[in-house]
């Protein structure tokens, strides 16, 4: 048969054709254009699409347009997100800060100046940052001084320059000059920094964090002979303990070779310390390889509650006199650790001894004569 119908006549008919409205005829007619007109044949497979197909893309199209926001928004949600953070990290560094810990205060160069003045610099141990807001408060006597603990900036390290001893770099410490008339304490930043007319040593603190109630603590022992830095300076030592009654008693048997003119330095700085820092501790006994020294050969020693509170007493009666002051005479020497004014006091006492430390023999004699 052949194609009777024009292109132009197919499409007209083509809506009817797809909706099945034709005659027989006609569509037959239709059918034989189709085979051979392939642009008709493909107006006539659009027209034929189904309605849910259309719908069906559009709604694919939504979606992809939805998806594609929402991860705009997503991202745009954490880059904020981020922003925010790293600007309060930032506002908290470098502008807000935060409250420093006791043991992060630095003070240098403390001293108390001919018109009753404290001048020191205080800092913190932390490098990178400074101490800023410095405020003073002072209530019945105690001045207390805080401040905030602030990251230092790039622009301050390298543009806020100013000279320090001869040396040109930024300079973060804060100095302070305190009039201590009517003081009785002085605080900074919650480190206890002078007292009743003493300027306490962060030692003296440190010192005191290593207190503990009972010598059959050998862990404990340790802190406090570490705190000391006693190896470094015997060259090694062994000790024991007696807790099964009383006296308790430490003995430290040192390796190195000690003079017995600086005996009384270590008991002025170590056993002492070692002594009153261990409340049921009765006695430190010490041994040692000797020197020989005039004829003699030191051995040990040993320091007693007793002894020592009887060299103490002699110490502050004799400080008083000197000084006109009224440090009180303690009846136990375990009372110098009750209070880091008191145990300042026993170390200002104990090195004012030093210019008449033969007055206190402390050591052992070994007539044996054996070196």
């Amino acid at each position: 048969m052949k194609n009777d119908l024009s292109c132009g006549v197919v499409r007209d008919l083509l809506p009817s054709y797809v909706e099945n409205l034709l005659g027989e005829e006609s569509k037959e007619a239709v059918d034989r254009h189709l085979e051979n007109c392939p642009e008709c044949r493909e107006r006539k497979e659009d027209m034929a699409a189904p309605p849910e197909a259309e719908e069906a893309a559009k709604e694919v199209d939504y979606l992809k347009r939805v998806k594609k926001g929402t991860a705009r928004k997503i991202v745009l949600a954490v880059v904020c997100t981020v922003l925010l953070v790293m600007g309060g990290y930032l506002l908290e560094e470098f502008v807000i800060g935060r409250t420093p810990d006791a043991e992060h205060i630095h003070i240098e160069f403390a001293h108390v100046d001919g018109d009753n003045n404290l001048t020191l610099l205080a800092d913190t141990y932390r490098g990178a940052y400074e101490l800023r807001g410095m405020k003073a408060v002072t209530k019945n006597g105690v001045l207390t001084y805080t401040a905030r603990e602030v990251r230092v900036n790039l622009f301050q390290a390298l543009f806020m320059r100013t000279k320090i001893e001869d040396m040109e770099g930024y300079e973060k410490q804060v100095p302070l000059s305190i009039p201590l008339d009517g003081l009785t304490e002085v605080w900074i930043c919650g480190r206890l920094v002078w007292q009743e007319g003493l300027i306490i040593h962060p030692d003296t603190l440190r010192m005191l964090e290593t207190k503990t109630p009972y010598c059959g603590d050998p862990a404990a022992l340790g802190r406090i002979l570490d705190a000391l830095q006693l190896q470094e300076f015997t060259g090694g030592h062994t000790m024991s303990l007696q807790t099964s009654e009383r006296p308790y008693v430490l003995t430290l048997k040192f390796e190195k070779r000690i003079s017995p003119f600086i005996i009384w330095d270590w008991t002025e700085c170590y056993f002492f310390q070692i002594l009153v820092l261990v409340d049921n501790l009765d006695e430190v006994v010490y041994a040692f390889d000797p020197e020989r020294d005039s004829g003699k050969t030191v051995t040990g020693g040993r320091v007693t509650v007793e002894y020592a509170t009887e060299v103490m007493a002699k110490l502050t009666e004799s400080h008083n006199l000197q000084y006109g002051t009224d440090w009180p005479i303690h009846e136990n020497f375990k009372e110098y650790a009750e209070s880091p004014l008191e145990y300042q006091r026993m170390i200002t006492l104990l090195e004012e001894s030093r210019s008449y430390k033969q007055d206190y023999p402390l050591i052992w004699s070994d007539s044996s004569g054996r070196s």
